[in-house]
């Protein structure tokens, strides 16, 4: 996670655009909890991502 980065993208694309893909990119696949940025895994399910 770079925060520069995250600032380029929504220069680029737009805050909606980015929520949206931020959204996608920490939400568990198997359960639909949430990713921790930290350890990448589901606080939920404790998927490993």
């Amino acid at each position: 996670m770079s925060m520069i980065e995250n600032l380029e993208n929504i220069k680029k694309h737009g805050m909606e655009e980015f929520l949206k893909n931020e959204k996608i990119r920490w939400t568990c696949t198997e359960c639909g909890g949430t990713v921790c940025v930290h350890k990448s895994n589901c606080s939920n399910c404790g998927r490993k991502i």
